[in-house]
């Protein structure tokens, strides 16, 4: 599946992460894609995914809660970078 990798407003991130996150659920990418596409949106666009220590308000409302649960445990150990 083809994500788009550049999003250019934090709903565009979002919903590709949403995408992403189901495409996952449904067994039609792996976790390596799905890992690569998350920690790529965490190193290139950090100010639109992340608000402080925690996942962006947007984000977290429009990914849900099972999906945010998923992207924590993707990102865990993720040293957000200066």
């Amino acid at each position: 599946m083809a994500f788009l990798l550049y999003p250019t407003t934090v709903k565009m991130l979002a919903g590709e992460i949403k995408s992403a996150c189901d495409a996952y659920l449904s067994r039609k990418i792996g976790l390596e894609e799905l890992k690569k596409l998350v920690l790529h949106y965490a190193n290139s666009y950090p100010e639109m995914l992340f608000n402080a220590q925690e996942l962006n308000p947007t984000v977290l409302n429009r990914i849900g809660k099972k999906r945010a649960n998923l992207l924590n445990k993707i990102l865990e150990g993720y040293q957000y970078k200066l």
